[in-house]
Order: structure tokens, then sequence, then C-alpha cells
């Protein structure tokens, strides 16, 4: 018995620590960040991370923050985020994210912090990234017309993600033939 109740202490204890990889959609809002590891230094994840941000974006002005070896802010546009039908057409948003990448040798934080969504006239709105309740009905279900809100957060977040970490790899590689 004692056994398994350290057991469960163990895993518990190290579940609480555990980074998150991939963002996730919930009621609560979105992950927080997500962690990436990569067998490099600060300095290389840093130059690399720069020139993936410069490469992915097409405004020269994208970089918004950066400390030399420890973290990129960068903004990006993507469009038509959010779609829903409305009256027989196709009503889309579009995205102005804001994500900063704080760097440490061997790993990187992920960390979207701040978004706006535009509508084609161009009015606005902030979602609360730490809270998606409004998504949700009172029985905790996706509102009608809702489905593809989970996906669309962290499709666009987690293949943002996903595109550096390859960036890295492929520069890594290329570096280091």
């Amino acid at each position: 018995m004692k056994v398994k109740a350290l057991f469960l202490l163990v895993f518990l204890s190290a579940s609480s620590f555990a980074q998150d990889t991939a963002f996730k959609f919930s009621k609560e809002g979105l992950t927080d960040f997500v962690v990436g590891t990569f067998d490099g230094s600060a300095k290389d994840i840093f130059k690399w991370t720069l020139e993936w941000v410069k490469e992915n974006n097409k405004r020269p002005d994208a970089v918004k923050e950066s400390t030399e070896n420890q973290k990129i802010v960068f903004q990006g546009f993507k469009e038509n985020f959010l779609c829903s039908k409305a009256g027989g057409t196709n009503v889309c948003s579009n995205a102005i994210y804001t994500i900063e990448v704080s760097i440490k040798d061997g790993k990187y934080k992920f960390d979207v912090t701040e978004l706006d969504l535009k509508d084609k006239s161009g009015k606005g709105t902030k979602p609360n990234l730490s809270d998606f309740s409004e998504y949700y009905d009172k029985d905790g279900n996706l509102k009608k017309y809702m489905n593809d809100v989970p996906a669309a957060y962290e499709g666009l977040f987690n293949d943002l993600n996903k595109s550096l970490l390859t960036f890295l790899d492929k520069k890594k590689k290329a570096e280091n033939w």
C-alpha cells in the first residue's frame, strides 16, 4: 500500500511540473505557453528564430522587441482565421497575433501574448486568451456554429511552433553537415 501511495505522489508531482508541448483550446482559455526543446545554444536558437520570423512574415517590422540571446517578440497576421456562415455567406475574421519567444540553452518558450480579430471592415475584438467561456453554452458545450473555433486556435499556434522547430532543425543540419 505504501508503494502505491508513493508512486501516486511521484506521478502527481511529475505531472504538475510537466510543460505543455502543444496549445490546447478549452473553456478556461488557450494553453498559456508551450516549451520546445532543441539541442542548441541560446545564441543559435536566438539567431535562427530571428531568421525564421523575418522569413515567415511579410512585414519588415514584424519583430517588435528583442533581447540578444534571450527573447524575441514578434507580430504576425493570419487571413481568414475564423470563418462562419451568416445569411448564406462566409464571414471571416483575420488575426493579428503577438508571440514572445524566450530562449535558453536547449529550449525555448513560445507564448501567445495578444490576439486581435478584425473583420473585413476593420472592426476588431480582443479575445481574452485566458477565458473562452464566450464560446460555450451554459451546459459547457461549444455554442452553435463554433465547432471550428478550437481547431482554428490550436492549428494556428501549433503550426507556428512546429514551423519554428522545423526551421531550427534545418538550420542546425545545414551548419553541421
